[in-house]
């Protein structure tokens, strides 16, 4: 099986995925980004014939990336869960995470954003001391 995801973050060091997997959230699967990596797949003693991703973190012609599934003859659906560069391009796949946004405020997030505020303050407070004229005498 073939299917195509919008490129994914990964500027930050990380893969930017956290799930693919079943419709269902109930069965994860193995997934790669490396081609060396996966062909050592087979030599797995527990995993070896559960199904497995392979993606293909480099674009193709419409901007997206290439997944494909291996050990799932019948598989219909997938779901991925990851943190992907442009939002708008997940609109044609009806995911159901547009539109949350940040609209839902807790306490835990008025508390971070108040101590960062205030680490801010602090760092600007004590190292960001204006530049002071030169008063020394030379002797």
């Amino acid at each position: 099986m073939h299917f195509v995801i919008p490129p994914l973050m990964t500027d930050f060091g990380g893969f930017g995925i956290e799930y693919i997997g079943s419709a269902d959230l109930q069965n994860p699967f193995i997934w790669y980004t490396n081609p060396t990596s996966m062909r050592y797949h087979k030599y797995r003693r527990r995993t070896k014939n559960k199904p497995y991703v392979f993606v293909n973190m480099s674009t193709n012609k419409d901007g997206m990336c290439d997944c494909w599934v291996f050990n799932a003859p019948f598989l219909k659906r997938v779901t991925v869960i990851g943190v992907f560069k442009d939002e708008r391009k997940l609109e044609e796949y009806g995911c159901s995470c547009l539109g949350e946004g940040d609209n839902s405020p807790s306490f835990i997030d008025a508390e971070v954003k108040e101590r960062l505020t205030k680490k801010k303050i602090y760092y600007y407070r004590q190292l960001a001391a204006p530049i002071l004229p030169n008063d020394q005498v030379a002797r």
